[in-house]
């Protein structure tokens, strides 16, 4: 007696040019929601029944869904590969990364962190699942699909030379904002980042193959509306009550060197990677500068010590195991999590590390105004001071005189970077401000003793502590 085949199992039966006969067993799904093969075959029963049973649950669904997206980039990789090409989004991605990511050593942690970071973009970009456009009535039919049906297909599989426009772009915009079953939906912000990306990948095409040297960057048209104002720049700083109340918090804690890199950076405005990492050969000339040989922007720059600030250093010992003459042995993320950890439980979760650096170029601005930037921006280590003011810079924050007088002093003072608005005036040292203001005329009709000279460099640096 025959076995009674299960619910959406069919037994199929053909006969061959050669005389022969071919048995499989059919699964067909009709179900409303199923986005996978509507009509597959299989060699044996418990096959056949395997896919149906994954196809009734969520998790079964993802993988089956998963599986037949990968069969269909394996089948288009191989089509291509017929003609010993790949233009697959993929495919340039992967050599994005190797000639433009991993082709330096990465011999410090800063290096580490950051090709790491733009890997971790690229593989996520690149299994993100948008609409596919492409598919033909004739493709869709072979995959047992209607022909209104809507497909996915993961973006490293699209061709970049017709299958990534504009409207794709879109698309993937719309994806990530919204979520998935398999990813979950993310901030504008980091669309932008990942929209960065993808625009990088496309801008590099022409060094990869010359064939492709007309084809247009798609993030350049895409609609920009839907990423409109969504990078609301955080302007945060620490009032004195705040900075207080935070300290307390940081003193009391078990490990110090979490109050010491809060304090650095209070004191000195220098990035959390700056500090973590910090070691004693980065301080130079007895206490007078700190040199970054490696930053955000990828340059170096130094970041000068007032009197405060020295004198800190100079008590600052490396922890008991910290190596290669660093000062702390916190991983970046490491501290990350236990800054974030002790804020949290002490109600300052408001409080993020960064604010501490906008906390320190606010109170420098608030005293030193906006006519003198550039020695604002010398000694912070900005190397861009149009826009350092561009970025930092407000009306609250203009006070003192003659930016040119602090040049004579000094010399020259483009310096170090950019990035993140920092405002909130701090208001106090009139009388200091005044006597500087003095002695800087005095030096404008050369009338200053070495005495004045040295009295207003130290005012200039006290002042913008």
């Amino acid at each position: 007696m025959a076995t009674k085949l299960p619910r959406g199992v069919r037994l199929a039966t053909w006969k061959n040019k050669d005389g022969t006969s071919t048995t499989k067993y059919r699964v067909e799904i009709k179900r409303k929601g199923w986005k996978g093969e509507t009509n597959k075959l299989f060699d044996s029963l418990q096959e056949a029944v395997s896919y149906l049973a994954l196809s009734k649950l969520k998790k079964g669904q993802e993988l089956l869904y998963s599986i037949s997206e990968e069969e269909r980039i394996k089948k288009n990789v191989e089509l291509q590969q017929g003609t010993n090409k790949d233009f697959s989004f993929g495919f340039f991605a992967q050599k994005y990364l190797e000639d433009y990511v991993f082709n330096q050593p990465a011999d410090t942690e800063l290096k580490r962190r950051n090709q790491a970071m733009k890997k971790a973009f690229i593989t996520k970009i690149c299994n993100i699942s948008i609409v596919d456009r492409y598919l033909t009535p004739e493709e869709k039919d072979e995959m047992g699909l209607e022909k209104d049906e809507i497909v996915y297909r993961f973006f490293k599989g699209f061709d970049v030379r017709t299958q990534i426009k504009p409207i794709d772009i879109n698309n993937y915009i719309k994806t990530r904002l919204k979520g998935d079953k398999v990813n979950r939906a993310v901030k504008p912000v980091s669309v932008v980042r990942e929209i960065t990306f993808i625009s990088n990948v496309f801008n590099k095409l022409i060094h990869f193959d010359e064939s492709l040297e007309d084809i247009r960057n798609p993030t350049r048209d895409y609609d920009k509306s839907l990423l409109q104002n969504v990078v609301n720049v955080r302007k945060r700083v620490l009032s004195d009550q705040e900075e207080e109340k935070f300290l307390e918090v940081i003193n009391g804690y078990s490990n110090k060197q979490l109050a010491d890199i809060c304090k650095i950076s209070l004191l000195t405005s220098m990035r959390r990677s700056e500090i973590v990492f910090l070691k004693k050969d980065q301080i130079r000339d007895d206490f007078k500068y700190i040199h970054l040989p490696i930053t955000k922007s990828k340059k170096s720059r130094d970041v000068y010590l007032d009197e405060t600030a020295r004198e800190f250093f100079r008590q600052l010992q490396p922890a008991e195991k910290a190596k290669d003459g660093r000062f702390f042995t916190y991983s970046n993320s490491g501290f990350g999590k236990v800054f974030a950890d002790l804020m949290k439980r002490n109600g300052l979760e408001n409080i993020h590390f960064h604010d501490l650096r906008r906390t320190k170029i606010s109170r420098m601005l608030s005293i030193g105004g906006d006519k003198n930037t550039i020695l604002i921006a010398k000694l912070l280590g900005f190397q861009s001071v149009r826009k350092f003011e561009d970025i930092h810079l407000t009306e609250k924050h203009k006070g003192i005189e003659t930016q040119e007088a602090m040049l004579s002093t000094f010399g020259h003072g483009n310096i170090d970077t950019n990035y993140k608005h920092y405002f909130n005036p701090v208001l106090s040292e009139v009388d200091k401000i005044e006597r500087m203001r003095f002695l800087k005329e005095k030096k404008k009709v050369d009338n200053l003793t070495p005495q004045e000279n040295d009295e207003l460099l130290s005012l200039l640096i006290e002042l913008t502590n």
